[in-house]
């Protein structure tokens, strides 16, 4: 399989993957955890192989994670990440429901991810009707 722009990269998920998961790995590590740091890595680097072969495959999902999607892919990706989404902020929100019930009006950590999530898809809203 040709790894030009037209395909995409089939190492971008690996990468992206061994990233964060070396970003996880060095938190637990500085938390006084090096075992859980040493699981993560091996975990990351196994999810990395994994991601790596799949992108190397046929088919949609293989095309979106090497970055070489068709529009039709695209599209696929677009509404999967918007469903994510929607599942996320729901879970989120209930967080934050359950932490101010708990704690008599601390949202804690869950208010901060409503907040980021309400700023951005606000500035998302105005910049993508300004562009389209």
């Amino acid at each position: 399989m040709r790894q030009g722009s037209a395909n995409g990269h089939r190492w971008a998920s690996g990468a992206v993957l061994l990233v964060g998961g070396g970003a996880v790995a060095a938190a637990a590590w500085i938390g006084g955890h090096p075992g859980v740091a040493a699981a993560v890595v091996g975990a990351y680097i196994v999810l990395a192989a994994i991601a790596f072969i799949w992108a190397g495959g046929r088919g949609d999902v293989a095309a979106i994670m090497r970055g070489g999607a068709d529009e039709r892919q695209h599209s696929i990706d677009l509404r999967a990440t918007a469903a994510a989404g929607i599942v996320t902020s729901i879970v989120v929100v209930v967080g934050a429901v359950v932490s101010i019930a708990r704690t008599g009006g601390d949202p804690g950590p869950y208010g901060v991810v409503c907040m980021v999530f309400g700023i951005s898809y606000g500035v998302a809203l105005v910049v993508f009707r300004r562009r389209g």
